[in-house]
């Protein structure tokens, strides 16, 4: 009979311990946006080159607190659209890549941009490898570069145009 009672305090104990340690642990849903402007000038029939790039960083925003007792990222959704167009409609991106940390997460062809934005146009991302990789990249280095390169053709006139790319995450804090 002894035996039973140790025992049965002994695994209220350590599922008391392990619920404990949960109450330490907490999931904050967060959004990174970063908005990239873009300026292509009229081409006059030879596409022109244009590259951006911006840091998604753990650092600054609402996670900033939190950074050094993250151990865990989860990214619910990484998706990227084009807006804020002026200019000439007719303009295209020819060619264009999207890369996170030298990665490849998309690529256009013969995109027309002001027709994207009318049309509230979203691309998502969802490449588990990718995802996978740039969650490991947050978790490991609070930060990951966005590089956004390509051609583009804009000859009736010039073209002015954000790319606004937003990964929603979800960060594990232990306290």
């Amino acid at each position: 009979m002894k035996k039973t009672i140790v025992l049965l305090l002994l695994a209220a104990v350590t599922v008391s311990c392990a619920s404990l340690d949960e109450l330490l642990e907490l999931n904050v849903n967060n959004n990174l946006t970063e908005s990239v402007a873009f300026n292509i000038p009229q081409t006059q029939g030879t596409t022109v080159t244009y590259s951006r790039s911006e840091t998604l960083d753990l650092t600054t925003g609402d996670l900033a607190q939190y950074v050094d007792k993250i151990t865990a990222i989860k990214i619910n959704s990484l998706t990227y659209k084009f807006k804020d167009f002026v200019g000439n409609t007719a303009g295209m991106i020819s060619v264009g890549t999207l890369k996170l940390d030298n990665t490849v997460v998309s690529s256009i062809t013969n995109l027309n941009v002001s027709q994207a934005v009318n049309e509230e146009t979203v691309f998502t991302i969802s490449d588990s490898m990718i995802l996978n990789q740039l969650e490991s990249t947050l978790l490991n280095n609070s930060s990951a570069t966005l590089l956004l390169s390509g051609d583009a053709l804009s000859d009736a006139g010039a073209m002015d145009f954000k790319v606004e790319v937003t990964i929603n995450l979800t960060a594990t804090i232990k306290e």
